[in-house]
């Protein structure tokens, strides 16, 4: 019997895992005194179950003859002494001394019979417990969620990439990669002020950081994606300042990749325009909404996994695996976030690159951004919604203006040797995300309104007017109105097409040696297929096609890839 030794490992497991959890400090005290009562009486359970096991054991193993020489009223006493919380034992009136029988085979294997059965009670007894304590603390831990504390939640995501494609000289390349590797922290510390902090890995081959190696060498480093502080709440008052280091708001990007698109790959218009800077600026979103009681939380269905995971049971349990039986874990009712005020926008100033005026300042470096958002679920409940109604809908429109566009993470870095003769060159972008029902859409437009004109590295003049669009369009099988985002569960496929003008890129001369450099593809097609196929796991695959600009401007050639991701959110 290994029960003790069962129960004598899962004693201390179960105590530390209530009471040196990280997360505990959310419960309240209450909780946890009631917790560690329980816990307590579990440990003094589990002392009497030992003794009581060892008792039993000891009599099992002992052979018939001997019992039956020591009689049936000792017996009958160390079973008593074995279970005294067997009322019958309790009860039973002591017998006369009986004449010791010698040869007594029968009324042996009888007393091993009730000695298995009463074990085998109390290990299902045990087991009983063992899910109640955990019942306990994970029902516990359930309220705390992402939070580590009262005033801050964790979150993240990690990403293995795994990729085989031609680039445009057609030689074939296999890549295995971390794609991604995030930490998000959201802290709120009092109802007016949000703090945003996002921590990613960076391999380090970028040649804005060469190291002592050369280009083509990387260091790994940790580097803040995101750090922002937000002071206001629009719910109740119009007005919120922020500042720190965060994407700009220029396009559709939010400098989140698993946020912003459904696909693996980037479109044009965000890998060509997104601008990461230093900022503080003054926002709004009008009009205040009055104020509510707070909306009634909804048990919201889930959205199941169509393909992969149904195939995968499907031969699991075919090749013999038979998954114990489980209880359903019950759905949690979701508290609906509250509607946004319509019209929203801000004025941000940013630290811009240095290279572009030798003397630069804040007022010239302005990035502003005006936007109108709406939805609506048709006049009807959500549970009276259905497929081919298309609803609910949602729309978010909005229009930006930047006094740099050379400022972005992509033409700084391409153009960099030609940063002081290009100046500034101001740009603007138009975008709509779109949602009806089970169907999402994204349009965009982005660009300079001037052209850059400067003199390349083999000394011939230059003049570019760079320009970015992309059009994509999700769709959610097992659909139902509750879900807030196309993509974020269940299995969905994208396509998304993008494509770019005056990007053809420049020559440079890098080490004496003619360099084509800022270039992206003309026309960009990506074609995703993705399913969450656990909670938080989700593979994706994607075909990858670029046509680059023709001969004169680019190669004229045509370059494709397949691409697959796995992605663990947390």
């Amino acid at each position: 019997m290994n029960f003790r030794r069962i129960v004598a490992v899962a004693k201390p497991t179960l105590l530390c895992l209530a009471l040196s959890f990280p997360s505990w400090a959310e419960a309240t005290e209450d909780e946890v005194a009631e917790l560690k009562r329980a816990l307590k009486e579990l440990q003094a359970q589990n002392r009497q179950l030992s003794k009581r096991v060892t008792t039993l054991e000891a009599a099992k193993s002992e052979p018939a003859q001997e019992r039956a020489r020591r009689g049936p009223k000792k017996a009958r006493r160390e079973l008593s002494s074995a279970s005294p919380s067997d009322p019958a034992a309790e009860e039973a009136p002591p017998e006369p001394p009986q004449p010791v029988k010698v040869e007594t085979a029968p009324v042996g294997i009888e007393r091993t019979e009730q000695l298995e059965q009463r074990v085998k009670e109390l290990e299902i007894g045990k087991t009983a417990q063992e899910d109640a304590t955990r019942s306990i603390i994970r029902d516990a831990f359930s309220k705390l969620g992402p939070n580590v504390n009262e005033f801050l939640a964790l979150g993240g995501s990690l990403e293995v990439l795994a990729s085989r494609f031609k680039d445009y000289t057609v030689h074939p390349v296999d890549q295995l990669s971390l794609n991604t590797a995030e930490l998000d922290f959201d802290i709120k510390a009092n109802d007016w002020t949000f703090g945003s902090l996002i921590l990613q890995y960076n391999s380090g081959m970028n040649v804005l950081f060469p190291t002592t190696e050369g280009f083509s060498t990387g260091v790994d480093r940790i580097t803040v994606q995101r750090g922002t502080i937000t002071i206001g709440d629009t719910q109740r008052f119009p007005l919120f300042i922020k500042g720190g280091l965060d994407t700009l708001e220029f396009g559709t990007s939010t400098g989140v990749h698993r946020l912003d698109v459904l696909s693996i790959g980037t479109p044009t218009t965000i890998e060509g325009f997104e601008i990461l800077k230093p900022e503080v600026g003054l926002g709004f979103a009008l009009p205040t909404p009055p104020l509510t009681r707070v909306r009634p939380a909804v048990t919201v269905p889930p959205v199941r996994p169509q393909v992969v995971a149904p195939v995968v049971k499907s031969l699991a349990e075919s090749l013999g695996y038979a998954p114990p039986p489980t209880k359903p874990k019950p759905l949690k009712p979701l508290t609906p976030a509250p509607t946004p005020p319509p019209f929203y926008g801000g004025v941000y100033f940013y630290e811009g690159n240095s290279s572009i005026a030798a003397t630069r300042n804040l007022i010239q470096n302005i990035n502003a951004t005006l936007g109108f958002r709406a939805e609506g679920h048709c006049g009807r409940p959500y549970d009276q919604l259905r497929l081919e109604d298309y609803c609910p809908w949602s729309l978010d429109f909005h229009v930006d203006y930047n006094t740099s566009i050379f400022d972005s993470v992509f033409l700084e870095e391409g153009y960099r040797s030609f940063l002081r003769q290009i100046g500034y060159i101001p740009g603007m972008a138009a975008s709509a995300k779109m949602s009806f029902g089970p169907v999402s859409l994204v349009a965009e437009v982005n660009g300079a309104i001037e052209r850059a004109t400067f003199v390349d590295g083999l000394g011939r003049t230059v003049s570019i007017t760079p320009a970015a669009w992309q059009l994509s369009f999700g769709y959610q099988f097992d659909w139902n109105p509750w879900v807030e985002a196309i993509g974020e569960q269940g299995t969905f496929i994208a396509i998304g097409y993008s494509g770019t003008s005056g990007l053809g890129g420049v020559t440079a001369l890098i080490n004496n040696q003619p360099t084509r450099v800022g270039f992206l593809p003309k026309t960009r097609l990506l074609v995703t297929f993705g399913e969450w196929v656990l909670d938080n796991l989700k593979w994706s695959i994607e075909y990858q096609a670029n046509w680059d600009y023709s001969l004169g401007q680019g190669t004229g050639k045509f370059a494709t890839g397949v691409f697959t991701n796995l992605t663990y959110n947390f």
